[in-house]
């Protein structure tokens, strides 16, 4: 009876863990939404086949909804097999339908088109033509025939590398499984195409304490070791009240440790009317070099910060759009360091770095050797200048014609061996000119500038040049200039200097003067036209009231400044030219001035440039070599590349020197073994697109993709990326402006 009894519980038992083992079944069971054919249209011949393959949407649904149920509308058009296989029975058009074996009411209908005679495959056309995806996500590539009724199509599909994407077989369903690349290819009898995949890890921008989700838009290796990903941090807000948020970039990774990836500096075309260059220009010109050598450009970015014009209020006068830092194309100097020595340098054993970049040079010829001062600059007075073809073609626009001193040009021709710094270049002397304003520049030729110190007794005059006078009239009278002031902060330039008065033994400044009232703020400036008050002599000086009668010799009174304390206090020298007299500081006056005289004593002009020049002769053989460290350090590489840069933006993986505005920018950094290097351009300007960052932001972004060292360069409308060509950021501007120079990336074909 006991036995009974518990074989009727365990009875009960079971049945009731049967019945909630089915309840647990049932209730996690996926209905199925619709299902998902691949072809979805499709044509044959009489006799041919077509396999179609069909998946529940979603993947998981309840597998007992299959196997599918198919059925032909017209099994005397089309036959289909309880796999799905079609085939051709007499021309003419039926329609396969295919079933869910539960829920009948779910299905899937494919036209399909049966022809007497066979219309052949001529390509295959995809959508999407490119695939980025993250990992573990799925895309699905459509393929369709062309022409659209070819006949006998069937699409196979595979993937080169598994390990990062992998593509069903049948319906061309692509999945990522590791970050890289892969190629996807499509195959119908002899007919395929090819899909670059791209799959990407999704991941997190730390800037401070905030973390940013990071949004693919598109990313491919463009080349061996050269990675690019476009990006966007869509929550990204800059903190400086720019209208709304978002943050688009563009990166470019570069693997220096694979054989042939280099970058190398770009100077704008010397071609060019201004002596700037669109990027695309750039990257086209320096591919169309390369063509023939067996090397590509895949990438260019812009560069160094550069001078507006030669007009500059600088005390210079440099070539236009010259670069505010060092500038060095493999080897040939375009620009010696200017108003900083910053330099992002490239060497030639492909690594990095950047400091510190100072230039010395000499030129050695017939036993003697004699400074070299500048490449393609400002020529002050007894110095000598180097102008190679990478300065601008037109002379108009060369800083040697801005020259104020008697100046001569030796022409050179090519180095022997081509263009090299840190090592000593031979040069053939081809001609020999004197009192040389511009001169256009032949090929790879260059063209030595001397200047003499000039007269440093002639007199001057008072005109409309450098400047029209400013709240006062000037009339030349022949024997005099009669001045009148006819408002606030009256001045006039002198004529322009033709010496220097900077190595004198001595020097001043006088002239002769009548003068109706006192004058008790007289002033003298010297420069170039808009020179500041730091480069005058002193403060309010004085002229005294002498009375106006041009004709009565005893009014007239000398003013003399001797100029040796303005050398020494306020740094006048070679670079100014003209001077600047401000007659008080207001309307009213009225000066007579005449005999107007620099006055300067030289004891020796042995460091006169132009004398230098004069003892060669046309074949001469001369020397010029042109050293450029780093931080002190001499460096080795003789094909040297290097850019200016505005500030460092990252040190030792630590952001410094912020820059506290937000605006599209450009930087370069590299990684601790300084084998990666990264270019960046970040859009800004733009509400609710991309709203531009500060430095220090910017340095986190690098940091997060694994540079340890960056630096800031040029930024605002001029940054720009160009991938294979073809512009890849958002110019804030809403085009690509002309720079000066920029950085490219060239690979091995």
């Amino acid at each position: 009876m006991k036995s009974n009894k518990l074989l009727l519980l365990l009875v009960i038992v079971s049945s009731l863990l049967a019945w909630n083992c089915k309840d647990a079944s049932e209730a996690v069971k996926t209905p199925v939404k619709a299902i998902k054919v691949e072809p979805e249209i499709f044509h044959l011949t009489v006799n041919g086949t077509q396999q179609i393959t069909a998946e529940p949407d979603p993947l998981d649904a309840d597998p007992e909804e299959k196997p599918f149920k198919w059925e032909s509308s017209n099994a005397g058009i089309a036959t289909v097999s309880a796999s799905g296989l079609v085939r051709g029975v007499s021309a003419g058009s039926a329609e396969i339908t295919v079933r869910a074996q539960v829920s009948s009411n779910v299905e899937k209908k494919i036209p399909v088109t049966v022809s007497s005679i066979n219309i052949p495959l001529t390509a295959i056309v995809v959508s999407p033509e490119t695939v980025t995806l993250n990992v573990n996500e799925t895309r699905q590539i459509r393929a369709t025939p062309e022409p659209s009724n070819a006949t006998d199509v069937s699409f196979s599909w595979s993937s080169d590398n598994s390990n990062v994407a992998t593509v069903s077989s049948a319906s061309g369903v692509v999945t990522g499984k590791n970050k890289g690349t892969a190629t996807v290819t499509v195959k119908s009898g002899n007919i395929e195409k090819k899909i670059p995949v791209a799959v990407v890890q999704p991941f997190t921008i730390y800037i401070g304490s905030i973390a940013y989700r990071v949004d693919t838009l598109d990313y491919r290796e463009i080349a061996p070791g050269v990675k690019w990903l476009k990006f966007n941090m869509p929550e990204y807000v800059n903190g400086f009240g720019t209208p709304g948020k978002g943050l688009v970039s563009n990166i470019i990774e570069v693997d220096l440790s694979v054989e042939g990836n280099r970058l190398e500096v770009c100077a704008a075309s010397q071609a060019t009317l201004y002596n700037v260059e669109r990027p695309t220009a750039m990257y086209a010109r320096k591919n169309a070099a390369y063509s023939a050598s067996g090397r590509k450009v895949v990438a260019a970015i812009n560069g160094d910060f550069y001078l507006l014009s030669s007009s500059n209020t600088t005390g210079y006068a440099y070539i236009n759009n010259r670069p505010l830092g060092m500038e060095v194309e493999n080897g040939r100097i375009v620009q010696t360091p200017f108003s900083w020595n910053n330099g992002f340098v490239l060497s030639d054993n492909r690594l990095p770095s950047h400091g510190t970049v100072t230039y010395s040079g000499t030129v050695d010829a017939a036993g003697q050797t004699f400074p070299l001062a500048e490449i393609n600059g400002f020529a002050g007075a007894g110095e000598l200048v180097l102008f190679n073809n990478l300065s601008n073609s037109y002379p108009t626009d060369s800083a040697f014609a801005w020259s104020p001193y008697t100046s001569m040009m030796v022409s050179l021709s090519y180095p022997e061996g081509g263009w090299r710094v840190n090592e000593r270049m031979e040069f053939t002397v081809t001609q020999i000119e004197h009192d040389i304003e511009g001169k256009d520049f032949n090929g790879e030729s260059a063209i030595l500038a001397g200047n003499s110190f000039g007269d440093p007794n002639r007199s001057l005059g008072l005109g409309n040049n450098p400047e029209t006078p400013h709240a006062m009239t000037v009339s030349d009278q022949g024997a005099y200039f009669d001045t009148q002031t006819t408002g606030d902060d009256p001045y006039v330039y002198t004529t322009t200097l033709t010496s220097s008065i900077s190595g004198a033994a001595t020097a001043s400044f006088s002239f002769e003067y009548q003068s109706a009232t006192s004058i008790p703020d007289f002033q003298i400036f010297y420069g170039v036209p808009w020179a500041s008050a730091d480069a005058s002599t002193a403060p309010n000086l004085q002229l005294s009231n002498t009375g106006i009668d041009a004709g009565n010799e005893s009014k007239w009174q000398t003013f003399t400044l001797d100029m040796k304390p303005a050398i020494l206090n306020h740094n006048w020298g070679k670079n100014g030219h003209a001077l600047r007299l401000d007659i008080g500081g207001k309307s009213g006056y009225h000066v007579l001035i005449r005999n107007m005289k620099l006055t300067a004593d030289y004891s020796d002009d042995d460091d006169d440039s132009r004398t230098f020049l004069s003892k060669l002769r046309q074949a001469d053989k001369i020397g010029i070599t042109m050293n450029v460290k780093l931080d002190g350090r001499t460096l080795t590489d003789k094909h040297l590349n290097v850019v200016g840069y505005h500030s460092v933006i990252l040190q030792q993986g630590i952001p410094v020197n912020n820059w506290n505005e937000a605006h599209p920018r450009t930087a370069t950094g590299y990684s601790q073994d300084g084998k990666k290097v990264y270019l960046l351009v970040v859009d800004g300007r733009q509400a609710n697109y991309s709203v531009g960052v500060a430095t220090n932001h910017l340095a986190a972004i690098l940091k997060a993709f694994g540079a340890y060292s960056a630096v800031n360069l040029d930024g605002g409308g001029s940054s720009c990326m160009v991938v294979e060509g073809q512009i890849k950021n958002k110019p804030s501007d809403g085009s690509e402006r002309a720079v000066a120079n920029g950085i490219i990336v060239t690979v091995n074909k």
